[in-house]
């Protein structure tokens, strides 16, 4: 069953963690058969060195933006691209487990899930481990669950055909273009699913709150509560999607301690 690997690198990114990205899709046990890398506006040159480096190790399709675009559109370009049905979220600055892809492929080959994604491993900027990040597994306990956004993208495989049939990603929204997705996904009757094992090791420590400014935290917030009543979710459950925002109105310094201290309460933790 050919997949796309689907990523985006903009000239912000570290070319290190882009390295250790495109490395760990070099080890998978079941390869690629095309990465498709889009390229989001110029990149410097660490970055044009890294990705010319690994042209001959891996199937890369580069997609090159003329100018910074932003994640919806630069994913949409990506999509267009794609020759494969199956297609695998990636992030520029994660690391994939060498069996992430055997276990989605053979999960898909079973049948009856179009949008499968798994847990992450936390880890900080020097790849030192953290919080194991478990999401629920069947699609009742993902749907019930879709305001706290219980995929995490970047572990996500889904169907290429039903996600261009829902017009892919909304490209006027700069950070919850995945979480919009979702909920036009379960509007739309496909099937979820999460593995019960971590498919990647994903970047984020107390530094990673300086990204989450308070208009993105208020668009995440109307996002999911507007897509809790597009799918009929209880009124409580849309007002919840507005507590990542009173976080993003803390101080700095209390923003990542209050992070760590809501996730034992996190309804997404599954098993």
């Amino acid at each position: 069953m050919g997949f796309s690997v689907l990523m985006a690198t903009y000239g912000r990114d570290n070319p290190a963690y882009l390295a250790e990205a495109l490395e760990s899709l070099v080890h998978q046990t079941v390869l690629p058969d095309e990465v498709i890398l889009v390229e989001d506006g110029p990149l410097g040159m660490a970055l044009r060195e890294v990705i010319e480096a690994y042209r001959s190790r891996l199937p890369l399709l580069s997609v090159v933006m003329p100018g910074n675009v932003g994640l919806a559109r630069a994913l949409n370009e990506g999509l267009g691209a794609a020759h494969h049905e199956l297609v695998a979220r990636f992030d520029s600055d994660d690391v994939a487990d060498p069996e992430r892809f055997a276990r989605q492929l053979a999960a898909f080959a079973e049948g009856g899930v179009d949008v499968l994604g798994g847990w992450a491993l936390e880890i900080d900027s020097a790849g030192v481990p953290g919080r194991l990040r478990r999401m629920p597994l069947s699609h009742v306990e993902i749907l019930a669950s879709l305001w706290a956004c219980p995929l995490i993208h970047p572990t996500v495989m889904y169907r290429r055909e039903a996600i261009l049939a829902l017009g892919g990603y909304r490209t006027h929204l700069r950070r919850s273009e995945d979480y919009d997705l979702w909920f036009r996904c379960a509007k739309a009757g496909l099937r979820f699913a999460n593995l019960p094992e971590a498919l990647i090791r994903h970047r984020f420590d107390a530094s990673s709150h300086l990204r989450h400014a308070f208009r993105d935290a208020l668009e995440r917030a109307l996002t999911g509560y507007r897509g809790a009543a597009l799918i009929g979710l209880p009124v409580w459950k849309r007002l919840a999607c507005f507590v990542p925002l009173l976080r993003s109105m803390l101080p700095m310094a209390l923003r990542h301690p209050v992070y760590r201290l809501l996730s034992r309460f996190d309804p997404r933790r599954g098993a």
